[in-house]
This record gives structure tokens, sequence and C-alpha cells, in this order.
């Protein structure tokens, strides 16, 4: 019998919202539960992603995105992480990190790394923070939620100082319908509708598998785009430490 060993990197804490029994929002299929696939595949070496899985409703509202965004639900999965030997949290959600306003986003983060004593983000923190580090102030947003939840996310942005130019308002009722979305079919026809455009295209909602589409996105748009996965996990290895650095894997990721 092979012996096994255990893991000797750093272990990146990727705390994501489940779902009903009868959600598929658990299923492999979504890029948010491949991280290590794609850090293999890159070859970024010397890190790996842990997962905890929290309870949600699984729906596109506010009141059910409170919920699911629960201090006490969120320090439960980041403390079982940090027994496991994590050295960072990561909150894999959008909605959830952002429904309260800038304020509640860092009081989540700041919460988790108070019961942990690692450093923690959300899926929206670390879109500021690619937002911030492409130099920019303005974004277009391809929203995948309802207008109520969309209203939320644009006044998080404006609370944080970054201007929306244009918002798209697809109406997603939960994040099965965003997964099935065409991204570049929606992503073009947006973009189509706006002359000259440089600042980032943001997309939302770590339901949306956006790593592999974002450099012919990009290439095809001819401006930074940044979606939730990436920008989730970009963040996440930086504050393990690791810089990957690739500019044929999209703009964020050569900085």
């Amino acid at each position: 019998m092979s012996k096994s060993f255990p893991f000797r990197g750093k272990m990146l804490g990727v705390i994501i919202p489940g779902a009903r029994p009868d959600n598929t929002y658990e299923s492999r299929e979504y890029e948010v539960y491949r991280y290590d696939d794609w850090m293999r595949s890159h070859e970024v070496h010397g890190a790996r992603a842990v997962f905890e899985v929290t309870v949600s409703e699984g729906s596109h509202v506010p009141d059910t995105a409170f919920a699911t965004g629960r201090a006490d639900l969120l320090q439960e999965a980041g403390t079982r992480l940090a027994e496991a030997g994590c050295r960072a949290l990561a909150w894999a959600c959008t909605c959830a990190s952002f429904v309260g306003g800038l304020e509640w986003a860092r009081g989540q983060a700041a919460r988790l790394a108070e019961a942990t004593g690692l450093p923690a983000t959300s899926t929206s923190l670390a879109l500021l923070a690619a937002i911030r580090s492409l130099g920019a102030d303005t974004v277009d947003v391809l929203s995948p939620y309802p207008k109520e939840l969309t209203a939320a996310l644009e006044k998080f942005l404006h609370e944080a100082n970054v201007e929306v130019a244009a918002m798209a308002t697809l109406g997603c009722p939960g994040p099965v319908e965003s997964h099935e979305l065409d991204l570049r079919s929606e992503a073009a026809c947006f973009h189509n509708r706006l002359a000259g455009r440089k600042h980032p295209l943001v997309i939302p909602d770590t339901a949306i598998d956006t790593i592999s589409l974002i450099p012919s996105l990009e290439a095809d748009m001819g401006r930074p785009v940044i979606g939730a996965t990436q920008a989730t996990l970009w963040q996440g290895l930086k504050l393990l430490g690791i810089r990957y650095r690739e500019e044929n894997e999209g703009v964020l990721w050569s900085c």
C-alpha cells in the first residue's frame, strides 16, 4: 500500500455557499470548485485549495443573500479551514458579500480574520482589489442578478468610489440560471452597445465560469475583463504570498 504524505505547501481555504439538495450548485462542474485543477494546469506550485460549503437557499433575493452571509456560518466554516491548516481564507460568494454594502463586506472579512488569525477576503472585496490593481475607478458591469440585487451591487461599488458607467441586468433568479448563461454572447451584446470602452468590464457571481473565457473576451473587446471566480482566486493567492503572473491568461494575471 502506498503511503500518503501531508501537503507541505500553502493551502487556501475557500468558503462556498451551498444549496438545497435539489439544486445543482454544489456540482464540480462549477469553476469555483476547480481552483486546484486550474492551479495544477497552470503550474502554480506550492498551493492548493480546500473547501467548506455553507448552507444557502440558492436564490438571488436580498433576504437570502443576507442569510447566506451570516457571520456565524462563515466563522464556523473558517474555523474548520484554519484547523485543517489553511493559511488564508476566501469567502467565494459575490452577492452575499456585497448585499449589505461596503462595511458589511469588510466586516465579514474582519470577523473571519479575527476568529481564525488568518488573512481573509471575499469575492466582492477581491473584485474591488482587482479594479484598483488595474488602476481603474470606472467600470461597466454585466450583472446576472435581478434588479434589486443589482442595485445593491451598484451601491456597494459607489461606496468604494468606483463609478459604474454602464450596467446590464440579466435577471437570473439563482446561481443555476447564472451558470447556464451564454456568457460570450451576453458580454458581446452588452459591449457592442457601448462605444470606445477601455475601462474594465466586471462580471460578478461565482456561479459563472469566467476564468477560461477571459483571454478571448479581452481579445474580442480590447479591454480588461474581471470575473468573480478569477478575482477570488487571484486575491487568495496573493494572501498566500504566491504571485502568479501570466499575461496570456488575462490582464489581471499580469498585475
